[in-house]
């Protein structure tokens, strides 16, 4: 499992979380067949998660209104990269839809699954996660590395399960978060004045 050494740690911390006026207000949403939506609120380095949403097979206008019934529609909203992909249909990009229906969106970075799991690991230690994220966080507590029974071994990436979702939308939310803007990927800089 990718990240339940830090959520075990976060085991007594499902409470009730008040929402405070002054804290700047995201959203992550993961697009897709399954919509998954983590609501999370920062306060200094502190995330507190408020709430969550999931559903299957219903169209944009579903979440806007979701996101409108509860007032976060002022949030902004972050992203997947596809989101800026054109559909057939319209000429339009879900970016372009969710727009004009007055979301404030962000595009997420384009990075590797390892490297936003790795963010998601440096997000859970600052995160607090109200009583309405359960069903995300038991998403999160699941999310695990698909297995080779055959061979006895997991591989790097991710089983594609009922977990998938919510743990792309959290990875979307922890990457847009994330200090340590670094991948894992991008070759280390290399001092060379020491060189004569």
């Amino acid at each position: 499992m990718f990240w339940i050494e830090e959520l075990l740690i976060k085991e007594k911390e499902l409470l009730l979380i008040h929402w405070l006026e002054s804290a700047m207000e995201k959203s992550a949403m993961g697009l897709g067949k399954m919509v998954s939506l983590w609501v999370a609120q920062l306060a200094g380095k502190e995330v507190r998660l408020i709430d969550y949403h999931e559903a299957h097979g219903v169209g944009l206008d579903y979440y806007v209104r979701w996101l409108r019934e509860n007032k976060y529609e002022g949030f902004e909203q972050f992203l997947p990269h596809d989101v800026e992909v054109r559909e057939l249909g319209t000429g339009k990009s879900r970016k372009e839809v969710l727009q004009e229906a007055g979301l404030d969106i962000r595009v997420a970075p384009r990075l590797s699954i390892a490297d936003g799991i790795q963010a998601a690991r440096r997000l859970i230690p600052r995160c607090w996660f109200d009583h309405k994220t359960k069903q995300g966080l038991d998403a999160l507590r699941n999310y695990r590395r698909e297995f080779n029974e055959r061979q006895n071994v997991y591989y790097d990436k991710p089983l594609h399960d009922w977990t998938s979702h919510a743990a792309d939308a959290f990875r979307y939310l922890a990457i847009t978060l994330d200090e340590g803007t670094d991948s894992w990927s991008t070759p280390l800089p290399k001092n060379v004045s020491w060189v004569v």
